[in-house]
């Protein structure tokens, strides 16, 4: 049974529900005040059951009195013949009253509401609320009486027992309201950010907002709410008026309401996951401050490296014992004390600790830079060895792989659908022929084991070679080829047969990666002394690529492979043009991929 009520209590719907009635009730309360507030009833009522002993009766009837009669004696004036009360006035010459010919015992007989000044005290009846009437300043030498007749007490305690028999049902509906809105909010705080699947706290996206912003909604959406009835409610209206103005200081009421809710709901999600205060604008600022400024001191920057920890650390013992002992030296000095001298020789034995200790920590990174640096150019050496080797050892038999499908493809009775495969065979084994010549090439660059042959050439010349050289690729690339080269002839140190491979791998990249029917740049200037060449292309793909990943071995910037290539071009002719004397540089704008090669110019 209280697994069943668990699972009901901690529904979705349910706690939707609950939420929605929470509403209801604490419209229905807001609109019972509304309708008392329209009738003129005065709450005192309910606490206070006789009119004259009532605060309101004090301030509402006793009070103006006194500021009518304080008028008449500041302004020798008279009080309205309208008055409720009976007065009577006098300073010792002249006498103000609306009771002609009466002392002070007819005032007494009201002893419900009768107020005496004389020789500068106040009384009252002995069944009149003393009130705040002895607060009443009044100079000394006058003489006043005040009393309010039964007639008149009487209609207003029938009147007050009106009101409070209209206010004893309204509390008891609106105790009833308050204890119910009560049960269902602490419901919904208990259930709130808990499912039917086990006990954890399950926060919402409006958790997300930090909680002091969320706390600061509470503010404004209050002074909509007080702006809102302000607006809606003046004395007077109309019952048809009354009615307009309760249906929309309900709907105003319901809209805070629900809003409010959300962000207290919210806030406790918070709480109970332990979030409330760790998640504000205010705790993140002054923890950044502190954390940053412990980061100064506890080193978490170097926890990965222990010898840039331990200079850190002696570096920070350094600094504060220099500084305290620089203190202790002013003290010593100024107390006159012979003891002065002896923090400096302190600072002399801690500088040499902390100088020896740097030297020794430095000889162990040097040794330990050393190591890493030796095991990383031999890994590199085996690898290139590797490379060598493995495509050294794959020349044979692909040569008779590819000699034996040369042979295959001269037979004259294979059928058309052998033939196709040995023409199958045949291009992807030279593929492979290349792909590992591309190998075996890149390995010997990289290691420098290359032989060149160096010589003055004008690579103006070079470049158009290439071209021609090329003439068949172009045209099935379906891409125009726009030269921009100099007349006269720019000369270059560098091997001929390397460099015109760089230009075959640049080039050949271009018209494989181009963006069908577009042109692609080749040009030649001299620049500063430089022969500067550059190939410029507009990709037929999105470039999610770095000039510097482009470059890496077996890259390849069509991620989705549909051109064939084995992604060593770029970086056999970045090798090539490196090993020659060059400078080979690759930058990307948005759709523009473009290669720079430049060499000093032969004087």
């Amino acid at each position: 049974m209280d697994i069943k009520l668990k699972n009901i209590s901690r529904k979705k719907s349910t706690k939707t529900a609950v939420f929605i009635l929470t509403v209801i009730l604490i419209v229905l309360t807001v609109v019972q005040f509304q309708f008392v507030s329209y009738n003129d009833i005065i709450p005192e009522s309910l606490i206070i059951r006789e009119y004259s002993q009532s605060e309101y009766f004090l301030t509402q009837e006793v009070r103006n009195a006194w500021y009518e009669i304080n008028s008449v004696m500041e302004n020798r004036g008279e009080v309205p013949k309208s008055a409720h009360y009976y007065y009577f006035i006098s300073d010792g010459e002249k006498t103000y009253s609306n009771v002609e010919g009466k002392d002070k015992n007819f005032f007494k007989q009201f002893d419900k509401a009768f107020y005496s000044y004389e020789m500068g005290t106040w009384t009252i009846g002995e069944n009149t609320n003393p009130g705040g009437i002895t607060k009443f300043y009044v100079s000394d030498g006058y003489t006043i009486y005040i009393s309010y007749p039964d007639e008149f007490i009487n209609e207003k305690q029938q009147e007050w027992e009106e009101s409070r028999n209209i206010l004893v049902p309204f509390a008891v509906r609106v105790g009833v309201l308050a204890v119910l809105i009560l049960t269902s909010i602490i419901f919904l705080m208990v259930q709130t950010g808990k499912n039917q699947l086990d006990d954890e706290i399950h926060l919402t996206k409006i958790d997300s907002i930090f909680s002091d912003v969320l706390f600061s909604f509470f503010i404004p959406l209050a002074a909509f709410w007080i702006i809102g009835i302000s607006n809606l409610y003046y004395s007077g209206m109309s019952h048809v008026r009354q009615m307009y103005s309760a249906v929309w200081i309900g709907i105003i009421t319901a809209f805070i309401s629900v809003m409010c809710g959300i962000i207290l709901l919210s806030l406790t999600r918070k709480a109970k996951s332990g979030r409330l205060f760790k998640h504000t604008v205010v705790y993140l600022v002054f923890y950044k401050i502190y954390d940053f400024f412990k980061s100064l001191y506890d080193g978490r920057m170097f926890e990965r490296y222990p010898l840039t920890k331990s200079l850190f650390y002696r570096q920070l013992v350094f600094i504060t014992s220099s500084a305290f002992l620089v203190f202790l030296t002013f003290l010593f000095f100024l107390l006159y004390v012979p003891l002065f001298l002896i923090p400096p020789v302190v600072e002399i034995v801690i500088i040499y600790w902390y100088i020896k200790g740097n030297n020794k920590t430095f000889e162990d990174i040097n040794k330990g830079f050393n190591e890493s640096l030796g095991e990383q150019m031999k890994a590199e050496r085996m690898k290139i060895a590797l490379v060598t080797n493995v495509s050294h050892d794959l020349k044979t038999p692909l040569t008779s792989i590819i000699s034996y499908v040369d042979l295959l493809s001269k037979e004259e009775d294979l059928s058309e659908t052998v033939r196709d495969y040995v023409n199958v065979l045949s291009e992807k084994s030279n593929r492979l022929k290349n792909i590992v010549s591309d190998l075996f090439d890149l390995a010997k660059s990289t290691s420098g084991d290359i032989p060149l042959d160096m010589e003055s050439l004008d690579i103006k010349k070079l470049i158009e070679q290439t071209l021609g050289d090329m003439e068949d690729e172009i045209e099935k690339s379906n891409l125009q080829i726009k030269t921009k080269l100099p007349e006269n002839s720019l000369n270059i140190y560098s091997d001929g047969k390397k460099l015109y491979r760089v230009f075959q791998n640049v080039i050949d990249n271009a018209l494989k990666y181009a963006l069908p029917g577009t042109r692609v740049y080749v040009e030649l200037e001299e620049i500063d002394g430089k022969a500067v060449a550059k190939i410029k292309n507009t990709a037929g793909y999105e470039m999610e690529f770095t000039a510097e990943e482009i470059l890496q071995r077996f890259s390849r910037g069509d991620k989705s492979r549909t051109t064939e290539g084995s992604g060593l071009g770029l970086s056999i002719a970045e090798s090539f043009t490196n090993v020659c004397g060059g400078k080979f540089k690759v930058e990307i704008d948005g759709d523009l991929f473009k290669v720079q090669i430049s060499f000093n110019l032969d004087k």
